[in-house]
């Protein structure tokens, strides 16, 4: 049986889902690295790239802006004509963070250069190390100009989107200066050809499973799909600077629910990779409400309370991610009734949901917020036992209850327990100790 949690196509399904992640919280630019990906990949293919390379570029593309989630969120909630000296600064560490994080992804570690190099100038006055000329990547190359084509196409605070006329004499006047002159040369011929396709989800969506043929192996490991989870939840987190590793402790504290209630493996798989991205949908919650220390206004709440329906969207849109729909969607529903975004009530609510709404509130309550700081552990598993048959499920409450304090201890310290592929007595544990490889789950 496939495991819904592996194989390639989960893999660029998380890969579309960072997509998501990044064009969520950059308000405005919302689809700005999929239609970059869409173009560097044609450029690549005029400029005598092989399929491996311009497959690596549409990957490249993607991830160039990794660095940028969490770095300037005002820059993007709060659009102003012209960024601050101090924020401008920050949005220039931005390729150097993206390089960090893109090569912590299994598979696709060997981009870094590209992604670090994406704002280089022919001239050497770009950043972040000043190269010039032949010295920068030709892949980076091609994502710096296809990264400025496509801002320039579309509207921006201080203008509205530049039509074809007007791109091509940017591109002219900095042909020899932030462009090579032959990639330069390369681009204005198909544009005035009118050979650059207008942005297509669907041909993005069919661009990226045909990249990940060239660039992914076929089977790809349970083990490296949790360390892209990961990656995607940390960037989830990023959002609001109180909620560090709340995805992952979430992610592990719904197995050993699952577990205690017996549930079958692929609930477990389901659980797992739905705790990591349960929250998605909070990247399009503003940054000034997720950080408010005082009373939110009905309005404020009612963006909040979107969240789960926003994150339920985003995955529905990924096939290979639609199975995790559930437990975004439904993770705030209340027993009683009372919950939202449907109000579902008693065993009308998923159990999916059911379990992660338990180990979400108990991992809300002893996290400090902005608001208030955090309740111990005893003070938390009292609060779910008397929220039982009101707030929670009581089968649900009754699991968790019932989970060792080892548990608990060993999620906070950062290890998960143990599931899917990895052995129950420990054997694997160790091996992944001994290979120097980070363990995935403790049992």
């Amino acid at each position: 049986m496939t495991r819904i949690h592996s194989g390639r196509q989960f893999y660029g399904g998380l890969l579309e889902a960072l997509t998501q992640v990044m064009g969520s919280a950059k308000g405005y630019l919302m689809d700005h690295g999929p239609r970059v990906a869409l173009v560097a990949q044609q450029l690549g293919h005029e400029m005598g790239l092989s399929r491996r390379e311009t497959s690596e570029l549409l990957f490249a593309a993607i991830l160039s802006d990794m660095g940028m989630v969490g770095l300037a969120e005002e820059a993007w909630e709060n659009p102003v004509p012209e960024l601050p000296p101090d924020v401008r600064a920050r949005v220039a560490q931005h390729p150097v963070r993206s390089e960090e994080r893109v090569r912590m992804i299994p598979h696709l570690e060997g981009l870094g250069p590209l992604v670090r190099h994406h704002h280089e100038w022919w001239d050497g006055s770009g950043y972040p190390d000043g190269l010039a000329g032949e010295d920068i990547p030709l892949g980076a190359q091609i994502l710096r100009l296809a990264d400025t084509v496509v801002a320039l196409g579309q509207a921006r605070p201080q203008r509205g989107p530049l039509g074809p006329e007007a791109i091509c004499e940017v591109v002219e006047r900095s042909r020899g200066r932030e462009f090579g002159p032959r990639l330069a040369a390369t681009f204005l011929d198909l544009f005035r050809a009118d050979d650059i396709p207008a942005f297509d989800v669907g041909a993005f969506r069919h661009s990226v499973a045909r990249a990940s043929e060239h660039v992914l192996p076929e089977e790809v490991s349970p083990l490296s799909g949790d360390q892209l989870l990961t990656i995607v939840a940390n960037l989830i987190d990023a959002k609001d600077p109180y909620t560090a590793g709340h995805s992952r402790r979430v992610a592990a504290l719904a197995v050993a629910v699952a577990g205690h209630l017996g549930l079958q493996e692929h609930m477990r798989d389901t659980l797992w990779a739905g705790g990591y991205l349960h929250d998605l949908g909070k990247l399009r919650v503003p940054l000034r409400i997720l950080a408010k220390t005082g009373r939110l206004t009905d309005e404020e709440f009612t963006l909040v309370k979107a969240h789960p329906t926003d994150g339920a969207r985003i995955l529905e849109g990924i096939p290979p991610l639609r199975h995790l729909t559930t437990g975004a969607r439904y993770h705030h529903e209340r027993w009683d009734g009372g919950g939202y975004p449907e109000g579902l009530r008693g065993d009308h609510i998923p159990l999916v949901g059911q379990i992660l709404a338990v180990v979400d509130s108990y991992d809300a309550m002893t996290s400090k917020r902005a608001y208030r700081d955090s309740r111990s552990h005893a003070d938390a598993v009292e609060e779910v036992a008397r929220c039982s048959g009101v707030h929670f499920s009581p089968r649900v409450a009754a699991a968790f209850l019932a989970l060792p304090e080892s548990v608990f201890e060993a999620v906070q310290e950062g290890a998960p327990p143990v599931r899917g592929p990895f052995r129950s007595d420990g054997r694997a544990l160790r091996t992944h100790r001994r290979s120097g490889v980070p363990a995935a789950r403790v049992g």
